[in-house]
C-alpha cells in the first residue's frame, strides 16, 4: 500500500502520519517492522529502493515512512524510487508493506514522482483551513483532547484572530486553554489572558494607521514588534497576508457588489477577518490596494535575492506607502 501525505498544513499532515505510525506499532509487527527515512537528514543512509525491496525476516508486515522525498530529496533519489515503484506495480495492493510518503509542505506538481504518487497512491492534500472548516477543526480538536470542554463563539473568533490558520499554534493554545478552563466553558477572557497574539490584531492596527496616512504611528507599532523579539520575516508575511485579504475583499465588494455573507462564502476567510477588512477597505481605493500588493511582491523578490535587508524593506514599505 502506498500513502501520500502533503500540503501547506504540515501539522495536520504530520498528525495523520503519526496516526498511521501508532496504529502500526500496536500490531504484532511493532517496532521491528518500522523504518523511517528522512531525506532532509544528510547523515542518514537513504537507499530507499533497497530498503523497500529487502524483506524483513523479523517482521513480514512492514511500515516504511519516507519524509520529504520531493521537497528535500536529491533528483537521483527521486529517480531511483520512481523507477522502483514503476517496476513493482503490485505495491499499491500489497497489504504487507505500507509505504508512507510524507512532505512537510506543498510540493511541485510538475515533478514526475508527484505525478506518479498522485495517480497510484492513496493521497491527501492538507490545505490550509479557513472559515467554517477551520472553526469545525478547532471544535473537533477540543473534543478530541477533552470531550467535556467547550468554547464560546466569541472565544473561538478571538482564538482565530490571535493564531490565524496555523493549526500547530492553535493546537498548542487549545491545550493550554483546556487546562486553564478545567472543564468550564472556554471564554473570550480566557483566550485574551492565555493566548499570545500572533500579530493579526496588531497588524490590523498598523494597517489602520497606514490607511489614516499616520506613518509615524505605523512605524512605532512595527518597531514595537521588533523590540519584543518578533521575527521580521514573519512580520513581513503578515503584511502580505493582510493586504492580500484586503485586495480579495475589496474586489468582491467593489467590483462584484457582494455582501458580507457572500464574501465570507467565496473568500473562505473567517467572518471576523471579513468584517475587519470591510472596515479597512474604506480607507483604501481598489487601485491603491493593487499597487500596495505589487509593491510587497517586489520587496519579497528583493529580500529573497539579498538585494535588501528585511528590516530595511519593512521600513521602506511603510515610509514609501
Amino acid at each position: 500500500m502506498i500513502i501520500f501525505l502533503y500540503g501547506e498544513d504540515s501539522f495536520r499532515s504530520s498528525q495523520k502520519m503519526l496516526e498511521i505510525k501508532n496504529k502500526f506499532l500496536g500490531t504484532e509487527a511493532g517496532i521491528s517492522g518500522l523504518s523511517v527515512v528522512d531525506c532532509e537528514d544528510k547523515n542518514q543512509d537513504k537507499n530507499i529502493a533497497s530498503l523497500l525491496g529487502t524483506p524483513n525476516l523479523l517482521a513480514p508486515k512492514r511500515l516504511v515512512i519516507v519524509k520529504n522525498l520531493i521537497l528535500k530529496g536529491a533528483e537521483k533519489e527521486q529517480e531511483e524510487i520512481l523507477e522502483f515503484l514503476k517496476k513493482n506495480k503490485n505495491l499499491p495492493e500489497n497489504k504487507d508493506l505500507i509505504v508512507v510518503f510524507w512532505e512537510s509542505g506543498a510540493v511541485k506538481r510538475e515533478k514526475s514522482i508527484y505525478k506518479f504518487l498522485d495517480k497510484c497512491a492513496k493521497n491527501q492534500n492538507f490545505e490550509k483551513l479557513a472559515g467554517a472548516k477551520l472553526n469545525a477543526w478547532i471544535l473537533k480538536r477540543i473534543k478530541e483532547i477533552d470531550g467535556k470542554s467547550e468554547i464560546s463563539k466569541q472565544a473561538l473568533e478571538k482564538l482565530i484572530v490571535f493564531c490565524g490558520d496555523d493549526t500547530r499554534i492553535l493546537n498548542n493554545e487549545i491545550q493550554k486553554l483546556i487546562n486553564y478552563s478545567a472543564g468550564r466553558m472556554i471564554s473570550e477572557k480566557g483566550v485574551e489572558k492565555l493566548v499570545k497574539s500572533n500579530l493579526n490584531e496588531n497588524i490590523f492596527k498598523t494597517v489602520d494607521a497606514l490607511g489614516n496616512n499616520d506613518k509615524k504611528e505605523a512605524l512605532q507599532l512595527f518597531h514595537r514588534h521588533l523590540e519584543s523579539g518578533e521575527d521580521p520575516f514573519y512580520l513581513f508575511s503578515m503584511f502580505v497576508y493582510q493586504f492580500r485579504n484586503l485586495l480579495k475583499v475589496a474586489d468582491l465588494k467593489e467590483n462584484q457588489n457582494f455582501n458580507e455573507n457572500e464574501i465570507v462564502r467565496v473568500s473562505k476567510l473567517h467572518p471576523f477577518v471579513v468584517r475587519k477588512s470591510l472596515n479597512q477597505i474604506r480607507k483604501f481605493s481598489f487601485s491603491k490596494l493593487k499597487k500596495i500588493y505589487q509593491k510587497l511582491s517586489l520587496l519579497d523578490q528583493e529580500i529573497k535575492t539579498g538585494k535588501i535587508e528585511i528590516k530595511l524593506a519593512l521600513d521602506k514599505f511603510i515610509v514609501e506607502l
